[in-house]
């Protein structure tokens, strides 16, 4: 989703970048119903990425590879292949070194997780992280390069709903809570189950869109588990609820959540509505610093949270920020890395010769 979003911004702002995308499993299209159109060419690194990208790469000849995690391995394929001749960006989600859980990516878990994790910080020419959180954790551990962007998951202006219909605290009711994202059952951060049904027993009207199907959830008393949909049609319901849920399952990867900054949050805000969250320190510090939700301290505090809250004034300031947290506000800055890495290194080849 985040390469999606990158090429989509992108389109818009930089037409001139060519973009090219080598994959592991399935193509955006595949994934979200879109994106394909947005690349010149697509190039499968099957089995054995190693050995394919070579013939990727001759094939492309791109000036710059921008590498997504998590695991660290393609990056690392890539630094090694290139051996500086092609910058390589890194762009991290999510540190293994953070977790406790696999990535779950449905490949194999690469053996050397942290050596690679290591390797693609400290190797590459450029760093992109969500937060600056994220950020610092790296830094604690590696020697970074010079150029760190925080470039956070925005959500696409394109795929924005106009104003919906009077919400059910607009009509004076109770404010209506909704979820929409991954959820699982293997206590991990997305194991959300004792969470919903806390906010349950407080009363609390909680709608869940999940990002595939979770069957499990279905049998939790007082929630509505809806269909899956697609993003675009997704964001179209979004408007008609009062709060959007970012509060995850902090008991095995809580160093993790300390650092994440995820779609949902964004997208939740750029779609008119305020977000409440629990003690996660990149969530709570972003929601207190813009003035746009509520961090929690336990999810049994929700009921009074919200019965105190200024919901009117939330809102109006999530209004008024909305077109900054979509990415064609802040693509330029992704545009701008291009530039610059490919600059660099095409001076030093200059150098050289």
């Amino acid at each position: 989703m985040r390469a999606l979003k990158y090429a989509a911004g992108l389109a818009q702002r930089a037409p001139e970048i060519e973009l090219g995308f080598a994959y592991r499993g399935l193509t955006l299209s595949e994934l979200y119903g879109t994106g394909d159109e947005l690349f010149t060419g697509w190039w499968p690194l099957g089995d054995d990425p190693a050995a394919a990208l070579p013939e990727i790469l001759e094939d492309f000849a791109p000036d710059v590879i921008h590498s997504h995690n998590l695991p660290d391995e393609l990056t690392v394929i890539a630094l090694d292949e290139t051996a500086g001749r092609i910058p390589v960006i890194h762009d991290v989600h999510d540190m293994q070194s953070l977790r406790r859980t696999a990535y779950e990516d449905g490949f194999p878990e690469p053996p050397d997780a942290l050596a690679l994790e290591r390797r693609a910080a400290q190797e590459s020419a450029a760093l992109v992280t969500v937060s600056p959180e994220l950020a610092e954790a790296l830094a604690a551990r590696y020697r970074l390069p010079r150029r760190v962007v925080t470039y956070a998951n925005y959500a696409l202006g394109r795929d924005l709903p106009l104003p919906g219909p009077p919400r059910a605290h607009d009509r004076g009711g109770p404010p209506r809570i909704v979820y929409q994202g991954t959820l699982s059952i293997n206590g991990g951060h997305y194991d959300l189950r004792a969470l919903f049904s806390a906010i349950a027993a407080q009363g609390m009207s909680l709608d869940v869109y999940p990002a595939r199907d979770a069957p499990e959830y279905r049998s939790i008393e007082g929630i509505r588990v809806h269909e899956t949909l697609p993003t675009a049609m997704l964001l179209q319901e979004l408007p008609s609820y009062d709060f959007g849920w970012a509060g995850f399952n902090s008991t095995l990867n809580g160093p993790h959540l300390d650092t994440a900054l995820p779609n949902k949050l964004y997208e939740y805000l750029a779609c008119g509505l305020p977000v409440i969250t629990l003690e996660h320190r990149a969530l709570r510090r972003m929601l207190g610093e813009e003035g746009v939700g509520i961090a929690l301290d336990r999810v049994e505090d929700l009921a009074s949270a919200l019965a105190a809250a200024d919901v009117a004034a939330l809102r109006e300031r999530v209004a008024a920020a909305r077109e900054r947290y979509t990415v064609e506000h802040e693509i330029d800055r992704i545009a701008t890395l291009y530039r610059e890495v490919a600059d660099t290194v095409a001076s030093q080849a200059l150098a050289r010769s």
